[in-house]
């Protein structure tokens, strides 16, 4: 054999067996998660998940679900108590939550009321059609935004309901609540109140809010009614599409649609008509967080700053709430929660009025 042809075939073969000692490298490409603003309490399962309604009485916060109403503390352990309470599995019926008691449909014609901590026993029940023999059924079918019933600072409960008269008026359960100690019953005392429809307005029960001692109903078109605990009412504006009633430093707003404001400076008796306001001020829900006002449009939240007509806006970091329907905000022991209809979410107050770069 040739000599050079000898030598190549060995550099060819050095070559080959190089190739072959060489270690393969593994490259590993990994995901970071991303780390949201907001993050999930992790105890809620299920339906659970799905919040409709809160409430809070500065010690524990308190849940609707579907078919349920909780009862949570954030001691730690976090952790929830659970207490079944049926009738309500229909999602678009938001209930009044009040710091002692809350209200529900039995039945569609029983209006039962608790206390929150115990839900499952000492209930008051009212039979609508033994108030009113003209009565149908409760009216908890309002605004999306509006819950169905209200629930005043002195435990007085505002509940619509349908009826068959001719003359078609609106008509609430007004209930004078008496909570009562653990252990013991819950009793009330019910009165009618009756507001006439006038020429046919086509008026309807469009939401509804407890401010202090009374109550504000926007009948769209039919006007604005004040109903005081002791039955008595009044029309106090010739109407408008009210999105929201809320209290702030004294003044009650009422944001209403096509960008206009409704403020009333003597609880609801007269009202002035500001417009201008932003796209944000519809169909926006607003709570009370420590000494800030906090609104809620679909899944982005402000706080809302009014010096007399004038006002100012911030942005605050919504991150992994983008998705979510917002339900209801609580602030307990340091913390702000956020109830949605996918989640109870959380986190410390000192970071909540982070602004949204």
């Amino acid at each position: 054999m040739n000599h050079s042809n000898l030598t190549a075939a060995a550099v060819f073969t050095a070559i080959l067996g190089l190739a072959s000692c060489k270690k393969e490298t593994e490259i590993i490409v990994k995901e970071v998660e991303k780390k949201n603003s907001w993050s999930e309490v992790g105890v809620f399962n299920g339906f659970e998940r799905v919040i409709l309604s809160t409430g809070s009485n500065g010690q524990s916060l308190y849940f609707q679900h579907p078919n349920l109403f909780t009862r949570f503390t954030n001691q730690n352990p976090v952790r929830g108590r659970r207490t079944s309470v049926n009738p309500v599995s229909d999602v678009r019926v938001r209930l009044a939550i009040g710091a002692q008691i809350h209200a529900y449909p039995e039945v569609d014609s029983i209006l039962a009321i608790a206390r929150n901590d115990e839900p499952l026993n000492y209930r008051h029940y009212v039979e609508l059609k033994k108030v009113d023999p003209t009565g149908i059924r409760l009216n908890t079918r309002l605004f999306s935004l509006s819950k169905g019933m209200a629930i005043n600072q002195n435990n007085y409960v505002l509940a619509p309901y349908d009826n068959n008269r001719p003359s078609r008026p609106f008509t609430f359960l007004l209930v004078a609540v008496t909570p009562g100690a653990p252990g013991m019953p819950v009793t009330g005392s019910t009165r009618q109140v009756v507001i006439p429809q006038i020429n046919n307005s086509g008026g309807y029960v469009r939401n509804l809010a407890a401010i202090d001692d009374y109550f504000l109903v926007n009948l769209g078109d039919a006007g604005i009614y004040k109903i005081k605990q002791d039955g008595t009412f009044r029309k106090v504006h010739p109407g408008a599409i009210v999105d929201a009633f809320y209290k702030w430093n004294n003044v009650v707003y009422a944001p209403a649609e096509y960008n206009e404001i409704l403020t009333s400076t003597d609880n609801g008796d007269t009202w002035l008509k500001s417009t201008g306001t932003p796209d944000q001020f519809t169909l926006a829900s607003y709570y009370p967080v420590r000494d800030s006002l906090v609104g809620v449009h679909f899944g982005s939240l402000y706080t809302l700053r009014w010096n007399g007509p004038r006002f100012t806006m911030r942005a605050l970091k919504n991150d992994g709430l983008e998705r979510a329907t917002i339900t209801g905000i609580e602030y307990l022991r340091d913390t702000v929660y956020v109830a949605t209809t996918s989640g109870l979410f959380a986190r410390p107050v000192k970071t909540f009025f982070e602004t949204k770069l």
